[in-house]
């Protein structure tokens, strides 16, 4: 097939109005991307509803395209929740995506995973260590990884799986967020809303992060050598304990907003088993560098802001 010059630079994002997919509409429109809005609610451009897979596979383009990002899923609170439905959501609907990219001639095609499909790892991590899920959202997300590798092994398309760790940035709209329980985030609306943080465990478990814009560079990076990198994982400049990243949500809003937040932490002894989260290929790509203290202080801000602006 050969592609126009627009087709060249033409991304659908499924999963377009939540909360990864907003912040990757307008970084690829920034980059000058023509972006196409794959979602289930009604401004989206093109309808994408996990409950009805058929119905994506079958839907047709009125424009060409050249990458599918797909990011639309069921989150690790909707698999403990709805297992069930979340099964269905995840690996059909991905498969679903992936045929939907085969009708309409898209030829490469990006699944946004999780580190999750680790289960509960312990040593380095990288892109060699075996999968061992623990609960449903990992499972369905190694699932449709194995679906995405399938169609690369078949040369039905050119597919690449990422696993970024935690990621985090300011949400493109913060009344529309519904991504709450994410750590970060919550810890941010807590110490602005209830000006304290509780932490359930003693928060020594450690934890990478890596912002939303950084994934994103690395995937606009990344897809041109997509046959090079089937899977990558994706790993932030920032690696914090839990409470660590509680205390820096604490001195966030102490030199931004002149708050001081109570920080409730339940004593316990240091873990044995810690994690590190790496890449054998990320730095032949791009090297993440969004530091998250900065995103923290930019959405205690604006969540101070918009509580004020409630108020009156």
């Amino acid at each position: 097939m050969i592609m126009n010059k627009s087709q060249l630079k033409t991304v659908i994002i499924s999963g377009a109005n939540g909360y990864f997919g907003k912040i990757a509409q307008k970084y690829f429109r920034n980059q000058g991307w023509d972006v196409i809005k794959a979602c289930r609610d009604s401004d989206g451009d093109i309808q994408f509803d996990l409950d009805t897979p058929d119905i994506i596979a079958k839907t047709a383009l009125e424009v060409p395209a050249s990458l599918f990002i797909h990011a639309a899923a069921a989150h690790e609170v909707t698999c403990k929740q709805a297992p069930y439905q979340s099964i269905y959501q995840n690996v059909a609907g991905t498969r679903a995506a992936l045929e939907f990219c085969l009708k309409n001639q898209i030829p490469k095609f990006v699944y946004i995973s999780t580190f999750h499909v680790f289960g509960n790892p312990a040593g380095a991590i990288d892109e060699i260590t075996p999968p061992v899920p623990a609960n449903d959202y990992g499972l369905t997300n190694r699932l449709s990884e194995e679906y995405v590798e399938l169609y690369n092994r078949q040369g039905k398309l050119k597919g690449m799986v990422i696993r970024p760790s935690n990621f985090f940035g300011t949400p493109a709209e913060l009344d529309r967020c519904r991504r709450w329980t994410l750590t970060p985030l919550a810890f941010c609306r807590d110490a602005v809303e209830q000006k304290k943080i509780i932490l359930r465990t003693p928060g020594y478990q450690q934890r990478n992060f890596v912002s939303i814009l950084d994934l994103c560079r690395v995937i606009e990076a990344a897809v041109d050598r997509i046959d090079h990198f089937p899977l990558l994982h994706v790993a932030g400049p920032d690696t914090l304990s839990i409470r660590e990243l509680a205390q820096c949500v604490q001195r966030m809003m102490k030199k931004h907003l002149h708050q001081d937040i109570e920080l409730i932490i339940p004593a316990g002894n240091l873990l044995t088993h810690q994690f590190s989260y790496t890449s054998r290929y990320l730095a032949d790509i791009y090297t993440p560098k969004d530091r998250i203290e900065n995103s923290i202080a930019q959405l205690c801000i604006g969540l101070n802001k918009r509580r004020y602006q409630y108020a009156s």
